[in-house]
């Protein structure tokens, strides 16, 4: 794991103990409606390869509205605080780096899509946001990857891939996850601050197993209103949730993450059947810089994602873009 990292990790241990004494955050009535997109085409330059494309569409209710049994759950894992529930439905999609092959290099990463439908109570303090969820869904052929990217294509008039005939097989995926991030303020220059956000995460399901440990340091206004910006896990996220503190926030930011991943159905192939895959890289890392804004209840989040390879015989180093939009009502 990277000095960063570690560091990180150091911070937020220091930081569960002063998030022990924090206060709560005052009620929130708003639900919270978010719509995001991830693609390599969002980046420069963009590649179409590898993690193509990420969609989601995301529901985080009021605090308060969460079922009598998942909310003394939470107390009983994080303790005191304001709980919300968010569910989301997303679709991740995976091809190799040659998208041309009919019969796709073995050794490649295998074509792979996921669709599923994620559970998750985000219980926070002033401090501290702590999260715990499901998820199920399915890979192959049922997530409907071929048909969203080479409809696409074809609509756009560019070149569909070719391999998605030895794409993953149908497959069932049941996942839980959990994680913490920590709210830390390092300074004030005349109103406006900067911010640390630790944060430990970790899965454990079919689909992937990791554990990872990262944060963001930030600088803007409103910081309090958030605790970063969301992204598709297993990405640094700070979640959906977002409660406006002043009428216009803002922030830039950058960001760090070491991952240990364990197993991962979307390269190492199908778990009960025989099919594409390859060799799994365990140890990972991620860059992360982007901004952010919040206006009149709408938060608007641009995100550029540097990762290192995932898999054995992959390109040096992949990058992506990510947008999301969120509205409050």
């Amino acid at each position: 794991m990277t000095a960063s990292c570690l560091a990180a990790l150091g911070v937020a241990t220091l930081g569960s103990f002063s998030s022990a004494r924090a206060a709560l955050p005052p009620d929130d009535p708003h639900s919270i409606v978010t719509v995001q997109l991830e693609d390599d085409a969002l980046s420069l330059p963009g590649t179409d390869e590898l993690y193509t494309s990420g969609e989601r569409l995301g529901y985080v209710g009021p605090t308060g509205a969460v079922p009598g049994f998942i909310s003394q759950l939470g107390h009983g894992m994080f303790g005191e605080g304001r709980q919300r529930l968010e569910i989301d439905l997303q679709q991740v999609i995976f091809t190799p780096t040659d998208t041309q092959l009919y019969d796709p290099d073995p050794q490649d990463r295998p074509y792979a899509g996921q669709l599923s439908l994620r559970l998750s109570l985000i219980q926070d303090t002033t401090q501290m946001r702590s999260i715990a969820g499901a998820a199920v869904g399915v890979v192959g052929p049922a997530s409907l990857a071929q048909s969203v990217q080479n409809g696409f294509h074809a609509i756009i008039g560019d070149t569909t891939n070719k391999g998605w005939g030895y794409q993953l097989h149908n497959e069932p995926t049941l996942d839980f996850f959990g994680g913490r991030i920590w709210r830390e303020n390092l300074a004030d220059f005349d109103g406006v601050g900067l911010q640390l956000l630790p944060q430990l995460t970790g899965q454990l399901g079919n689909s992937e197993i990791y554990a990872q440990a990262g944060g963001i340091l930030r600088f803007g206004q409103g910081l309090d209103s958030d605790f970063g910006p969301a992204l598709i896990q297993p990405q640094l996220s700070g979640t959906d949730a977002y409660t406006p503190t002043r009428p216009f926030v803002w922030y830039v930011f950058g960001g760090v993450l070491g991952r240990f991943v364990a197993h991962n159905l979307l390269i190492q192939g199908n778990t009960f059947q025989s099919s594409r895959g390859t060799g799994l890289t365990h140890w990972q890392g991620d860059l992360e810089v982007g901004a952010a804004v919040i206006y009149r209840g709408v938060r608007l989040s641009a995100v550029e994602t540097f990762e290192t390879p995932e898999f054995h015989h992959s390109a040096p180093a992949f990058q992506y873009g990510s947008v999301a939009l969120s509205v409050r009502f």
